[in-house]
């Protein structure tokens, strides 16, 4: 499951890339989306490896 977690920001990245090339955007003008994306992506991430670990039993 936790390798599943790699393709997240894959996906969300390369979504808004997509979403730029069809609108006519360059990179340099979605910089700012690209960090709120890897924001968002580090919070959702670390909530689940949070929850990964606290729920584990062992």
């Amino acid at each position: 499951m936790i390798r599943l977690f790699a393709l997240l920001p894959l996906i969300t990245f390369g979504l808004y890339w997509l979403y730029l090339r069809k609108n006519g955007y360059t990179v340099k003008q979605g910089k700012k989306g690209f960090l709120v994306i890897f924001w968002l992506n580090f919070v959702v991430l670390g909530f689940f490896t949070l929850m990964y670990f606290l729920t584990r039993i062992e």
